[in-house]
Order: structure tokens, then sequence, then C-alpha cells
């Protein structure tokens, strides 16, 4: 069969649900995303959702500084719920990082992030569990918080789809069609295809194979993230606030139910890099206890938290860590 469509966006992930809102948002028809699996199947089912502001360019602070807005008023703004918890995160550096952090807020502020620079003795009140011995710095973001990514993925989704977007799932690309410089459409594993200007790239950590079929090769690492759950103490008391120790390399993310998220912040998972289709395996308890141990150095009341289940999840990294953007050099992809 062959069709047609204005622009195909690949991937069913919150990237890929956001752009595919956000085009029909401003007016642009004909938009269909195909999914290979289902809605946030990839590495948005499997990420903690946390949304910080803090980020070290100019463009990254302003997307998340609007993303933030978002998630505040996601029923409205969107449509559907965010499981947006706006409980706070405090970022941990040591007295090394510190200066550098001063001076990455002093230039955010510009666009809008809401941050205040804390001395450690300052934390006590705001979250007291906290164990400061080895901060030299504390940023904290009174707005900040999580929230659930499938949810943000099911809510961007439906809103295309009301404005006239068509999603398919099970439905994987395996030629990027071109003639000369400019991509043509796409063809899919069923046989079918889509002619189309313009195509997206928005398959996550799948994003590298995708860009292999337009004979595209983009800098990316999948790089293991390992993410484990423990059950608080009945004594823990309210949830804590998300809690991101640079100097000490863990993070801590409440959840529901008196469980927290926590895992590595070592910034080392390019040194362990993963097939996507291991997403979500299996994890050592070796791996649990070593970041367990770490967090609960952060988080004393941690420390006799109960170890419940692990999974592998993954980041696509770029060298700097941050996003692609971009058009490639086949024009319209």
């Amino acid at each position: 069969m062959i069709r047609s469509a204005q622009v195909v966006i690949i991937g069913g992930g919150v990237t890929g649900a956001s752009i595919a809102y956000h085009l029909a948002a401003v007016g642009v028809r004909d938009v269909l995303l195909l999914e290979r699996k289902f809605l946030a199947s990839g590495g948005t089912g499997r990420s903690v959702g946390i949304v910080r502001q803090l980020y070290p360019t100019p463009e990254t602070s302003q997307m998340v500084v609007r993303s933030l807005a978002v998630f505040q008023n996601f029923p409205d703004a969107v449509g559907g719920e965010s499981g947006y918890v706006e409980c706070g995160v405090v970022i941990g550096v040591s007295a090394a990082m510190r200066p550098q952090l001063e001076e990455t807020v002093k230039r955010q502020r510009l666009f809008g992030v809401r941050a205040e620079v804390l001395e450690p003795v300052e934390l006590a009140r705001v979250e007291p569990r906290i164990n400061i011995e080895h901060l030299g710095a504390v940023l904290y973001e009174p707005q900040s918080g999580y929230g659930d990514p499938t949810a943000v993925t099911t809510g961007y989704a439906a809103a295309a789809r009301r404005r006239g977007v068509q999603i398919e799932q099970g439905v994987e690309v395996v030629t990027i069609r071109s003639a000369g410089d400019r991509v043509t459409g796409v063809e899919t594993a069923a046989g079918d295809r889509v002619d189309a200007p313009v195509v997206v790239n928005a398959a996550g950590l799948w994003s590298t194979a995708v860009a292999r079929l337009a004979g595209v090769a983009l800098p990316i690492v999948v790089g293991r993230h390992p993410v484990f759950v423990v059950e608080r103490d009945a004594e823990f008391g309210r949830p804590h606030l998300v809690y991101l120790d640079l100097a000490g390399g863990s993070y801590a993310r409440p959840e529901t139910g008196g469980l927290t998220l926590t895992g590595s912040l070592t910034d080392d998972e390019t040194q362990h890099p993963m097939e996507p289709e291991l997403l979500g395996g299996d994890v050592s308890l070796e791996e649990a206890a070593e970041v367990l141990e770490r967090t609960g150095r952060a988080i004393p009341r941690l420390a006799d938290a109960r170890y419940r289940r692990g999974w592998a999840g993954a980041f696509d990294i770029t060298p700097d860590w941050m996003p692609i953007l971009d058009e490639s050099p086949l024009r319209g992809f």
C-alpha cells in the first residue's frame, strides 16, 4: 500500500508524541507517528521522570522552564494527567564544584530558571534528612519535582489524535526513502510505503539505527543505567524530595506507596554500552548494593530501606550529553 503524509515521526515515546501534538497545534496537517511496539515502550517507560530546571546551556534551560509550566498545568494545557508532583529538587555539589554551579545559576536565571544556592547548613530548613558532611553547596529548586513519563506520553498522544494526527503502533520502519539529497518517505516491515517530505527521528535509544537507514551517523552511545526501588520504613515520615547528590554519586526520587527510586549519578554510562533491546532487563544484587550504599550515605534514613526490585534503564548519550535537534545532510530528515 502506498500513502502519503506531510510529516512522518518515527518513535512513540514522550518526544515523538510531543512533536506530533505540537506540529498539529501549529496547523501542520497529515502528521503520521509510527511506533515499532507501543507508546512509551522504550526509554520513556523506564525513565524515573525527574523534572529539574538547571541545565548547562541556554537552549535546554529554556526548554525545561517551558516544559515545567506545561507539567504544572497539564490537564488544561494538553489534556489528561502528567502525574506531576511538585515536591522540590535539591542538588548537592562538592566544594570544588561550587564555582561552576554558582556561575551556571547566575547565567540561567536570565531564562527564568527558579533556583537558589544554599549553604549546606541551610538545607535543614528544606530537608533535614540529607547528609551534608561532604557537600560544598546546595541548589534548591522549590517548583521542580517528578512526573509520570508514560502518562505524559499518552496525554500528548491523545491530544494529537484529537487534532487529527494518525498514530500507528506495532509498525516498524525498515527503510527511509530518498531522492538525491532529499528524504521522500519511509517503508515499513509490512511492505507499506509512506511518501513524506519530512521524516523525524524520535526513536530514542534506537535513533542511531533509524539514522543509519538514512545514511546518517549519529554520535550516540546507549549507556546502561540501572534503577533500583526500595521501600522506606514506616518511621521515615513524609516523603523526601528529589535529591541529586552529585558530590556522592547517587539520586533518590520518591514514589507512591512509601517507595523510593534510586540510581547512580557517576556519569559513567558510556563505559557500559548496552543493546537497546536489553532495556528493562535484570540487574544484579552487587549493582544494587553499590548504589544503595551511596544512597544510604546521602540520606541516612534510607540506609535501612528494603530493596524491592530493579531494572536496566538506559540513556542515549551524545558527546556533550545534550540532545541533537537539527536537520541532517539528507534534507527533510
